[in-house]
């Protein structure tokens, strides 16, 4: 089943961390049927009245502002609920550097962040930091956030070394960089070693991805089928793939076709082999999925792959999981590999009342926040830094996945992606129930989003 607690974890909630609470990055989707993917957050389409509020205000240049003074200043930072771990010694470090600020961190539900940054921002006073939200390149494009390129050549902040698909999807817009962030978190392939060589089958390669065909093979040779579901084993994992695939394999570079890429041949076959691996009994399905509860069938050595996330490695390891990573699987052979990745995105807002300070703080989490994250035993934003500070401790499973994540680029922009594609699990669950075939069920899918992309990019154009 298509989990929407899981997809929102994965490319919405950036900034819950396994280690506070989130769902466990090792807790399975269930296969078979999908549900709807949520009506994503991250992805809220401006209304005509918002459309005008954000482009009432004109940004400020930054380097109309003023230097940091020395004087007291409070900042202030809206954050998603969560991070119990890193926001205490990141605000801590950040005001012994900076005795003159105290770091006002206001915390706010998830699905609630974009309603209250937009009514803030019509109201001309919002927060002096924010969260660029995946999804919300409207804010950049009307001039909320300020650029720092300037900031980041001033303190010799690379954006090269930082992954590429994650700064490419929330920072950078028409050539400039608006936010930077402190981690990655990624979707990758995570397999069981220990069950790889028990069935004599290699190991995936951490940087050259499989083909779905080949992942689906994979997956019958490592699968144990059994009356007992106590005893059974599964392979791998099945789902529609468009939330973790390059977006490049459902819409066109420009991201305004999705007729005639969502339903082509290969999005076709891919469908229908994880479809058929559902079927087959490769992967667990919904209903075996509720028998099994809350159980983490992945380190119980009962499922030889997921598609997980780089937030799992910490737990993993406290489980003693050998464990490894590749990219996930692509369509074709010679696809490139492909690994969806995001971070905790802080940019500066135009109207911020310290913008010098405010991009103070910027700096800092790009650096020094990178490095406490790291000392948490999180993946660094900054590539070279995991690199130069050896995040992967000499782990075969960690390095992998330094390597997986490292193929991350950036794909096509897409607006309101995530609140068109429900039409997708509708389609995979046609297929797997036998009610349609493949090819059926993602040329409906494929009429239905094309007029949704439509008009999302009318209103896209509209914004100005």
């Amino acid at each position: 089943m298509f989990n929407v607690r899981r997809f929102r974890w994965l490319l919405l909630s950036v900034l819950l961390l396994a280690a506070c609470g989130a769902p466990s990055a090792t807790q399975q989707q269930a296969t078979a049927p999908a549900s709807k993917a949520p009506d994503a957050a991250a992805e809220v389409q401006p209304t005509a009245a918002s459309t005008e509020a954000a482009a009432e205000t004109e940004p400020t240049p930054a380097d109309n502002a003023a230097a940091p003074s020395g004087d007291k200043v409070e900042l202030t930072l809206w954050i998603f609920e969560g991070e119990e771990e890193f926001l205490p010694r990141l605000k801590e470090a950040f005001e012994a550097k900076h005795p003159n600020i105290t770091l006002q961190l206001t915390e706010i539900p998830e699905d609630q962040y974009v309603t209250k940054i937009d009514t803030a921002l019509a109201a001309n006073d919002p927060p002096d930091i924010g969260f660029v939200y995946g999804g919300q390149q409207r804010w950049l494009k009307t001039g909320k956030f300020l650029p720092l390129d300037d900031l980041f050549a001033e303190r010799q902040i690379l954006p090269a070394d930082f992954n590429q698909g994650a700064m490419s999807y929330y920072c950078l817009f028409e050539g400039k960089n608006y936010c930077i962030g402190s981690y990655t978190g990624a979707v990758v392939l995570l397999y069981n070693k220990a069950m790889f060589d028990a069935a004599g089958v290699p190991h995936p390669s951490p940087t050259e991805p499989m083909t779905i065909a080949e992942y689906v093979a994979t997956a019958a040779k490592l699968t144990k089928k059994d009356e007992d579901i106590a005893k059974r084993v599964w392979g791998g994992q099945s789902d529609v793939t468009w939330w973790w695939a390059d977006w490049r394999t459902h819409f066109s570079e420009d991201g305004k076709k999705a007729e005639g890429f969502i339903n082509d041949d290969a999005t076709v076959n891919a469908y229908n082999d994880l479809a058929q691996m559902a079927k087959d009994g490769s992967a667990p399905s919904s209903s075996e999925m509720d028998m099994l509860g809350d159980a983490d069938v992945f380190v119980q050595g009962k499922q030889a792959m997921i598609f997980g996330d780089t937030l799992a490695v910490t737990r993993l390891e406290d489980q003693k999981v050998a464990y490894g990573a590749a990219p996930m699987p692509v369509e074709t052979q010679g696809d490139l590999p492909w690994v969806t990745t995001w971070t905790d995105a802080f940019g500066v807002f135009t109207e911020s009342d310290h913008p010098e300070e405010a991009r103070e703080f910027v700096a800092f989490l790009g650096t020094e926040g990178n490095r406490i994250r790291n000392e948490l035993g999180v993946l660094p934003l900054n590539m070279k830094m995991a690199e130069e500070l050896n995040w992967a401790q000499g782990n075969p499973g960690r390095a992998e996945m330094l390597q997986a994540v490292n193929q991350a680029r950036a794909s096509v922009f897409v607006p309101g992606v995530y609140e068109i594609m429900d039409p997708m699990g509708d389609a995979y669950n046609a297929i797997v129930e036998g009610d349609m075939t493949a090819k059926e069920a993602l040329d409906d899918a494929a009429v239905q989003i094309q007029e949704s992309l439509d008009k999302n990019w009318e209103t896209w154009e509209q914004i100005k």
